[in-house]
C-alpha cells in the first residue's frame, strides 16, 4: 500500500528548522524551478537554490526561506534538504531584507569592471538569500 506522508528533514549547519515531520508533500527551490514532493517519489539528488520551501503542518502553511544547498528524496519516503541557511517566517525582518537588497542590487549595478568574479559571486549569493527570506515573509 503507498504511503501517504513523507519525513521531511531541514537541515542547516546551526541545526534542525526541521525533523522527522510527516508532511503530505513538499515544494523545494530547485535548479531549473520548483520541485514538488509527494510520498513514493523517485529517489534522487539535486542541487536547492535560494527560495522558499513550502509544506503543510498541522493544517497549516508553512513557508521557509532557504540558501543554497541539497536535497535528497529517498526510497523509504525522506525528503532530507541540506542547505548552508534557512529562517522560519518569524525570524525575518522584511523590511531590513528589502532595505539590503537595494543596496546590494546598487552594488551589482555598478561599474562591473571594478567587481571581481568572486566579489559578484558573493553579492548574487546575498541577493538570492534576501530575495528569498522576503519571499517567505510575504503572507
Amino acid at each position: 500500500m503507498a504511503d501517504t506522508t513523507i519525513k521531511l528533514e531541514i537541515l542547516t549547519p546551526l541545526g534542525p528548522k526541521r525533523r522527522g515531520l510527516d508532511v503530505a508533500g513538499v515544494e523545494i527551490p530547485g535548479y531549473l524551478g520548483e520541485l514538488g514532493v509527494l510520498p513514493d517519489h523517485v529517489p534522487f539528488i539535486t542541487p536547492v537554490v535560494p527560495g522558499v520551501v513550502r509544506f503543510k503542518e498541522n493544517g497549516e502553511s508553512v513557508r521557509i526561506a532557504v540558501g543554497a544547498g541539497f536535497l535528497e528524496v529517498t526510497r523509504d519516503n525522506r525528503v532530507v534538504i541540506l542547505v548552508e541557511r534557512a529562517l522560519e517566517v518569524a525570524e525575518i525582518d522584511p523590511a531590513k531584507a528589502r532595505d539590503r537588497l537595494k543596496e546590494v542590487q546598487a552594488e551589482l549595478s555598478r561599474d562591473l569592471g571594478s567587481v571581481d568574479a568572486a566579489e559578484h559571486r558573493k553579492l548574487s549569493t546575498e541577493q538570492g538569500w534576501l530575495e528569498a527570506q522576503i519571499r517567505a515573509a510575504q503572507p
